[in-house]
């Protein structure tokens, strides 16, 4: 995947320090503006720990139901995580399954060693007393103590996925969407789309500063001030 990354920034680590500093209710402002206004995901996806974001290029993973027993999966874990490139987020697509943890505390100590600097799990997750000492981002829509082994499985990875959605039922990741969340959600930003929308964030949220600053001085005419930020 290739980022038409701006002059003066030197890779990828650098787009994702500056998605950072944003914030999610704001991005969305721009991409609705942008007509993308389906990529938010189900707004019972949430952070681990409410002050945990998450940007960076997604490495999507599916996953279905494995009532017997995947007897490669053991070789298929360690080919998949062997695929994970830093910076990455691990996003995974459990096939609306309610029953078991689809990632858990080695999912997050492998991905970590390979680069992952995140994951959005469309499932559950267990042990998250542990994933949250290793201070790891992580999305999930429940917490479960059940096993996956003999009940679900890896399928594919790197392709594209179906995650659940807030303002439609599902949302499309491909491989190298940046995924970008807080506690306010979860977007999906198109990869083609990720540095417009990084610029058009930066001069808004640049707007909004400047707004503050102005509404917040008691010299200042209110009702003035408004006529000049209206449209934030």
């Amino acid at each position: 995947m290739t980022f038409n990354v701006l002059p003066g920034a030197s890779d990828m680590l650098d787009v994702i320090e500056r998605y950072k500093r944003l914030y999610t209710g704001l991005v969305y402002d721009i991409m609705d503006e942008m007509g993308l206004p389906n990529q938010s995901l189900a707004t019972d996806l949430r952070p681990l720990r409410d002050d945990m974001v998450i940007a960076g290029p997604a490495f999507t993973v599916q996953g279905i139901s494995d009532p017997v027993g995947d007897p490669g999966l053991r070789e298929r874990r360690i080919k998949m995580f062997g695929d994970m490139r830093h910076p990455c987020i691990d996003v995974r697509d459990c096939g609306f399954d309610t029953r078991v943890a689809h990632y858990g505390e080695m999912n997050a100590v492998l991905g970590s060693a390979k680069g992952v600097v995140g994951a959005v799990i469309d499932g559950g997750i267990r042990d998250s007393g542990l994933i949250l000492k290793m201070n790891f981002p992580c999305f999930r829509r429940y917490h479960s103590p059940v096993e996956a082994v003999a009940r679900w499985s890896y399928y594919r990875w790197q392709q594209p996925i179906t995650l659940r959605g807030s303002m439609s039922a599902t949302v499309t990741c491909r491989p190298g969407d940046f995924m970008f969340g807080d506690i306010d959600g979860v977007l999906v930003i198109p990869q083609e789309r990720a540095i417009e929308v990084l610029r058009l964030a930066e001069e808004h949220a640049a707007t909004e500063t400047r707004a503050r600053a102005e509404f917040a001085d008691p010299t200042k005419d209110a009702e003035e001030v408004y006529g000049r930020y209206k449209k934030l």
